[in-house]
């Protein structure tokens, strides 16, 4: 409903004043037309004209505006919060009705059709997280697999802070796992909450039941480190001391066994293993409790999968003669946990000595440069070697390291960058982001460097690009041609290049062109947590080099590939293979092996390999699918159609990691919801009556709208007019 309009004034001038210069304006008027010789009449025309438009200003100047004043009635808003939480499926007392079934029809009774038309009901769910756009159909599903009921009541009461909330409609079994204080939570409205699950009647002590409810475990590990295995064992029916034991087995046998023991009336016993695992690879693991007398086996087992993976990132570090570069390059990198550094360094007789980090000093040839050694690192670093270092053979398996994913730093002098130096070499020279000019020598000095914009552009950089000034260098390799695939990350104060690299394939190369870099870590003192300048800029460069597991080829050798080791009961698998290099292959067999032993060939198509199968890059490969109809382990091989390559892999089909645990509904955080926000907690038989009481008095609102009314058009017309009204009447009269 609209009020009257209003007219409001703010007039320019105080009212007074316009008053008397309207008295002085209409005696000057006059005194202008009343000598003129017309008649009498035409002169009251004119002057009554010029007092019009006189008005007219007069009204502008008042500035007045009008106000509209409307009154709006709004219906109340009524809550609706729906667990759709797995566990509202769950039926622990054996009732006619679960109560996912008693929600939705509470949903669909008379009480909720008539609520819709005295309230504005506003519809929610609640499951991992608060949905505002939950539409209740009849196809309604309760899957979420936790229950975070009170963040979900905390969210809900600051998004309706602002509306005429009458109360809100709960419909839920209180198995929150949220871990909030209930006492920290304000209501703006009472909860009004059906019971959708009658109290269970008294068990029979006499029955025992005892489960694993919870199992915690890290889905990757490092090779050769303690990992922890936490379960928690629920007697979910029974009394008295109770002990049993719990197994932890590793592919069919047990490896450590703990007792459980239950004191009397005890319900959650917690369980745990420490495992060295000391394979690489996917390790199945099983849990099992075997207590005396159990009436439901069929919960007294679950297996795992945990992922074992290498900790360290090796490094190949190829290098002539011993020099101050590999002194500090050499510290820097045993500093780093995350790489295990394998040094080859040449000694006076030309003979090499080899370096590990595990095994110390000791003498040899240098290692066989093929595809299948260099598999097992993931960058090599090539010092100031001479080009008959390594025969063409080795310097074409490095080219393909390269081009598959493995990182390259070339780290030379005078020797290497020479004319018989080792990026002379052919396969070498094919990946280097720089070229030697012909005149090309390592020029001594003091060379002040900083990162160019591409390299403050490089992530695994960043940190250092931020420095306020590098040190200088002594010496400078020049001059060089970059190639036109070449990004420069740093160059000296005459824009010569210092660090330049480039992408290889899916790989990627780093020069540096300076033979005291090492410098840097003289006098630069420690920072970032104890390392110069020199250690973060060249274990950052080899982060930037090093390939992620997902990224790198390790072609050359067939691989299986899943997304994810653990996948749901019945959901649909992508098993890739990658590596077969074969050629004139259309397809290979994919053999599973299923939990009951059962054996399945699949054949595999070629396919184009994304992230289906867990890549980040596209790959070419083969493909197929799978449905897993139990719960298991399915052990998946492949062997190439030549039958000298094979690959395996296993993945562990599990029911869907829902919160069903049989849990009764948890009445007394309910009833305790309801009496704190003064609501009320009914039992389902009154359910149609929790509706009935509440106010639904509209909330009335006024609003209101002002605008200005002395700036329309209107008044610029009319008064335009009367200036052109009363000029033609002059103009008729002679008077002008």
């Amino acid at each position: 409903m609209t009020s009257p309009a209003v007219i409001l004034w703010n007039p320019v001038l105080p009212p007074v004043v316009m008053l008397l210069c309207g008295a002085v304006f209409a005696w000057l008027a006059w005194r202008t037309y009343r000598d003129c010789r017309i008649e009498r009449r035409k002169r009251l025309l004119l002057w009554s004209l010029r007092m019009a438009a006189f008005v007219i200003l007069c009204f502008i100047l008042a500035q007045p505006s009008r106000r509209d004043t409307r009154r709006e009635s709004e219906k109340p808003a009524l809550a609706v919060l729906v667990d759709v939480s797995a566990s509202m499926d769950d039926n622990p007392t054996r009732a006619t009705q679960t109560r996912a079934v008693r929600a939705a029809s509470f949903l669909r009774s008379k009480a909720i059709k008539q609520a819709e038309e005295d309230f504005r009901v506003l519809y929610f769910a609640v499951g991992n997280d608060l949905d505002e756009g939950f539409a209740p159909t009849a196809d309604l599903s309760f899957h979420a697999p936790r229950t975070f009921l009170l963040n979900a009541l905390q969210r809900l009461n600051a998004r309706l802070r602002a509306e005429n909330l009458a109360g809100v409609v709960l419909l839920s079994d209180g198995l929150d796992q949220s871990m909030l204080d209930l006492d920290g939570i304000a209501f703006t409205a009472p909860l009004l909450i059906p019971e959708l699950e009658d109290p269970a009647p008294i068990a029979d002590s006499d029955q025992i039941d005892f489960a694993i409810a919870d199992l915690a475990y890290p889905k990757r590990v490092i090779v050769k480190w303690d990992t922890r295995i936490e379960l928690s064992v629920q007697r979910k029916t029974g009394s008295g001391n109770a002990a049993f034991p719990v197994h932890l087995r590793h592919n069919g046998t047990t490896i450590q066994s703990e007792q459980a023991e239950f004191a009397d009336n005890e319900r959650f016993r917690k369980i745990a293993f420490t495992i060295t695992p000391d394979q690489i690879g996917s390790q199945l693991y099983e849990v099992v409790i075997e207590p005396e007398g159990d009436q439901d086996s069929s919960n007294n087992r679950k297996e795992l999968l945990i992922e074992v993976t290498d900790a360290k990132q090796r490094v190949l570090y190829l290098e002539g003669v011993p020099r101050w570069e590999f002194k500090f390059l050499k510290r820097a990198l045993l500093a780093e946990k995350s790489y295990q550094l394998s040094a080859f360094v040449q000694g006076g007789d030309g003979a090499f000595i080899n370096f590990d980090e595990q095994s110390g000093f000791a003498g040899g040839a240098l290692p066989t440069l093929d595809a299948e050694n260099l598999k097992a690192y993931k960058a090599i670093i090539i010092g100031d070697m001479p080009g008959s270092a390594i025969d063409a053979d080795a310097a074409k398996h490095i080219q393909d390291f390269v081009d598959k994913g493995g990182g390259l730093l070339i780290l030379g002098a005078a020797r290497a960058y020479g004319r018989d130096g080792i990026i002379g070499n052919e396969h070498i020279q094919a990946m280097m982001p720089a070229k030697s000019g012909p005149d090309a020598a390592m020029r001594e000095g003091r060379f002040m460097v900083d990162f160019t914009a591409a390299g403050r552009a490089v992530p695994a950089l960043s940190s250092l690009a931020d420095e306020m000034r590098l040190p200088p260098i002594l010496s400078l390799w020049s001059p060089v041609e970059t190639g036109s695939f070449t990004t420069v990350v740093l160059t000296s104060s005459d824009n010569t290049p210092v660090v330049v690299t480039r992408r290889y394939g899916q790989g990627r190369v780093a020069m540096i062109l300076s033979d005291s870099l090492w410098r840097w870590q003289m006098g630069s003192g420690d920072d970032n947590g104890g390392k110069g300048i020199y250690g973060r800029f060249v274990t950052q460069l080899l982060t930037w080099l090093c390939p992620s597991q997902d990224d790198r080829d390790d072609s050359g050798l067939m691989q299986i590939l899943l997304a994810d080791g653990e996948v749901d009961l019945r959901a649909r698998v992508v098993i890739g293979l990658s590596g077969l290099k074969q050629s004139g292959v259309n397809s290979v067999t994919c053999r599973i092996r299923t939990p009951d032993g059962k054996e399945l060939a699949i054949p595999m198509a070629p396919a184009r390999l994304e992230g289906d199968v867990g890549l980040s890059q596209p790959s070419d490969g083969f493909r197929c699918e799978f449905v897993p109809d139990e719960v298991g382990p399915y052990r998946v091989t492949v062997t190439s159609p030549d039958g000298t390559q094979d690959a395996g892999t296993v993945f562990l089909a599990r029911f869907p990691e829902h919160e069903r645990t049989g849990q009764p509904a948890n009445r007394g955080l309910l009833q305790r919801l309801a009496s704190m926000s003064n609501g009320k907690y009914v039992p389902w038989a009154e359910q149609q009556d929790l509706l009935a009481k509440l106010d639904h008095s509209p909330r009335e609102s006024e609003s209101s709208t002002e605008y200005p009314i002395w700036n329309h058009w209107l008044a610029l017309a009319a008064l335009i007019a009367l200036f052109c009204l009363e000029w033609w009447l002059r103009r008729r009269a002679d008077m002008v």
